[in-house]
């Protein structure tokens, strides 16, 4: 019985195991599929925003100044809006006035401009306006003194923007005589004298075409932006895709080790009723045994007590025999001695008679001497009988007591069998925790393998980097070659102005003095470098040592991070499951008890259902006879129903012991006052109502009514109220 109470608790532990570690793999698999979701519905949006992005940057024409950005190319200053500075109040004007050309990348000289554009052909990444300051040629400075007579100039824009000297030939490009004015009102009287624009954003041409209306369309360049590199949006989508794969693959990880713990613990749980079965089996078939051994011992018995009672009765009815046996033989010697004396006397009819007379009496004594020795062997076999069942008793004991001596020997089996049991489970122990072990080497050989996959990045993006330099040191050979080539010629030129032939010049051999010179000025150069640090590398190996110890501290949080992670995905995943099984329930709560006070149908609806804590919840009614309505467009009695209808709803979901409505039929009619009346009698059997209501439908309904009225004063006094017999005051 032990060893089954201990099986039976185990049993009991595994199944709670069992069931932890589905509900477990259930929440995880919840999580990878609402995360999984989450991941296709934001990267469909990220693609779409990604798209429109690409799409505009095309259609300016900055696309392909971001691949040259990108690249980090040297000689590359940026785009003019990256260059300039204005005041917050002209950039509008300066901003419609630049153009197109505010996306236009400065460089350093024609030569870089050329290297740019053969890189854009080569990628086939659009094309690209580039403006060598060395090759621009901007027109004159204008004159502000022509500007002083026009009422509502401001200035050239020219004269507005604020930038470096370097660049002030790319702005005078970029404007050109391009005059700023306060309005269209001013400027209208100067079209066609010079290039316009208003602060407003209107662009008078010299030509006289007029350009304005709403801003709404303007370029994403401005001036003093980095770039018009990504939106916030596409950040935030791109930041939340990277948090859900690394949630993802840590949900993978624990959704893995949740399902090999569920199958363990059903494999420990299967084993163990097994067990359970074998040891149950074995207990009822020894039961079974000792109930038959006890059955048949108590038949034995009975047997036996017979047959002590068969042998007592058999040893009186003997000993009885015995008694009468000498008055017999006397009896018998008696009539001999007569027969005798009637031999003797010759009384032939009296000898007849005495010779009947024994021959009856013969005949009786055979008769009870035949019983006597019927009696005897029934007393023998009796005995016989007798010794038989009480070796079948010692063999019944026997065999209880061998099985009583096996029982204690399963017990015995089945404690061995449980050391045997508890040293399995901690040999399984071990090799979960050397599972963990190298669950825990394969953590580190994954972040081994991502910190080769972003050196491998690394490389490829200085392979690229190489690649590009490579290409420029190509150029900037051609061109040395060109360079050569020319001053080859000039060479050629210039010998053929020298005599010919050639005077000797004589090799002159250093001396000594020179030579002693150029070894003092190599020896101070070497001094020059002095001191030097002798402890940089011990140093260096602390700052090694330092950075590999932050670096795995990194790691941990980092993995500590994603864990949390992973928890508050999985809490959300609880509560929406929280959310969803109460909202169904209230749900078809609310339909029930809104048809019983209105007549009409009603539900529950949530404004974002993939996200309900995303948006709210609208209560959606059709009262009889009426359209379909939400809440904010009832009138205040289809308000009052709707809204006691939702409560009850909760109420049925989860009630509370005590409710106070206070004149929540104010705005209804008779006949919903009684509907609302009967509903509010049929919940009062599982909560206390306290209502305060001016309708008799709802007085007359009430269990209990106390009446409260206005005294003399600023008092109020309790009254009776009569109420008809059916209800109680």
């Amino acid at each position: 019985a032990t060893a089954l109470e201990q099986t039976t608790t185990r049993i009991q532990s595994l199944a709670q195991a069992v069931s932890a570690a589905e509900q477990e793999a259930q929440i995880q698999k919840e999580t990878q599929t609402r995360l999984l979701g989450e991941q296709r519905d934001k990267q469909r949006i990220l693609d779409k925003l990604e798209a429109q992005s690409q799409a505009i940057q095309e259609a300016q024409g900055t696309h392909a100044t971001q691949v040259i950005l990108k690249m980090g190319m040297s000689g590359v200053h940026g785009l003019v809006a990256q260059l300039g500075r204005v005041e917050p109040r002209y950039q509008i004007a300066l901003e419609t006035a630049a153009g197109g050309r505010l996306g236009q990348l400065v460089v350093d000289d024609d030569a870089i401009a050329a290297a740019a554009i053969e890189i854009l052909k080569q990628k086939r990444a659009g094309r690209a306006t580039f403006l060598p300051p060395n090759k621009i040629r901007a027109g004159k400075a204008p004159s502000a003194s022509t500007l002083r007579s026009m009422g509502g100039c401001v200035d050239f824009a020219i004269n507005l923007i604020e930038c470096d000297d370097r660049y002030w030939e790319v702005f005078s490009y970029v404007f050109g005589s391009t005059v700023v004015f306060q309005a269209m009102s001013d400027a209208r009287r100067y079209i066609g004298q010079y290039r316009i624009v208003t602060l407003d954003g209107e662009l008078l041409e010299q030509s006289g075409a007029m350009t304005g209306g709403s801003s709404g369309g303007r370029s994403p360049i401005r001036f003093g932006t980095v770039d018009a590199g990504e939106s916030a949006e596409i950040t935030t989508l791109r930041e939340r895709l990277r948090v859900i794969d690394t949630i993802l693959f840590r949900c993978e990880d624990a959704l893995t080790k949740a399902t090999i713990a569920h199958q363990k613990a059903m494999q420990q749980l299967t084993e163990a009723r097994q067990q359970h079965r074998e040891l149950q089996l074995k207990s009822e078939q020894i039961q079974t045994e000792i109930q038959r051994l006890e059955n048949q011992q108590s038949q034995v018995g009975q047997q036996l007590q017979k047959s002590s009672q068969e042998l007592t009765t058999a040893q009186t009815r003997l000993h009885i025999l015995e008694t009468e046996i000498p008055a017999q033989d006397a009896q018998l010697e008696q009539l001999r001695q007569t027969l005798a004396d009637l031999e003797q006397s010759q009384t032939h009819s009296e000898w007849q008679q005495i010779q009947v007379r024994i021959r009856s009496l013969e005949s009786d004594l055979s008769q009870k001497e035949l019983a006597l020795r019927t009696i005897e062997q029934r007393l023998l076999e009796l005995a016989n009988q007798r010794q038989r069942l009480e070796e079948k008793i010692q063999q019944g004991q026997a065999r209880i007591q061998d099985y009583r001596t096996q029982q204690t020997g399963q017990l015995q089996e089945q404690s061995a069998l449980s050391a045997q049991q508890l040293e399995v489970s901690n040999q399984i122990a071990q090799l979960q925790s050397a599972l963990a072990e190298l669950e825990k080497t394969l953590g580190s050989e994954r972040q081994q393998r991502d910190r080769v996959d972003r050196q491998l990045r690394d490389l490829q993006s200085r392979q690229q980097q190489l690649d590009w330099q490579r290409g420029k040191v190509q150029e900037t050979q051609l061109t040395r070659r060109t360079e050569v080539a020319v001053l080859q010629e000039q060479l050629t030129a210039q010998r053929a102005e020298l005599p010919d032939p050639l005077p000797e010049i004589p090799d002159p051999a250093p001396d000594l003095a020179q030579l002693q010179h150029e070894l003092r000025s190599l020896q101070k150069r070497l001094q020059a470098m002095e001191p030097v640090n002798m402890l940089a590398l011990e140093e260096y190996d602390r700052t090694q040592a330092r950075l590999e110890e932050l670096t795995e501290k990194l790691e941990t949080l980092q993995e500590e991070r994603t864990e949390l992670l992973l928890r508050i995905e999985n809490f959300t995943t609880l509560r929406q499951r929280a959310f969803k099984e109460a909202y169904d329930v209230v749900d078809v709560n609310f339909q029930s008890i809104f048809a019983t006070l209105s007549d009409g149908d009603g539900h529950l609806q949530l404004e974002d259902p993939q996200d309900p804590f995303n948006g709210g919840l609208n209560l959606v009614a059709h009262p009889k006879g009426k359209p379909v309505q939400r809440l904010a467009s009832m009138s205040g009695g289809e308000k009052s129903l709707t809204a006691l209808s939702f409560i009850f709803a909760l109420q049925r979901y989860r009630p509370s012991p005590f409710y106070a409505f206070d004149e929540v039929d104010m705005f209804l009619d008779g006949a919903n006052v009684e509907r609302l009346a009967r509903m509010i009698k049929q919940q009062a059997q599982e909560a206390q109502f306290i209502v305060v209501s001016l309708r008799r439908p709802m007085i007359e309904s009430a269990e209990r009514t106390i009446g409260v009225t206005q005294a003399r004063g600023a008092y109020t006094q309790v009254l009776g109220i009569k109420l008809p017999q059916s209800a109680s005051v």
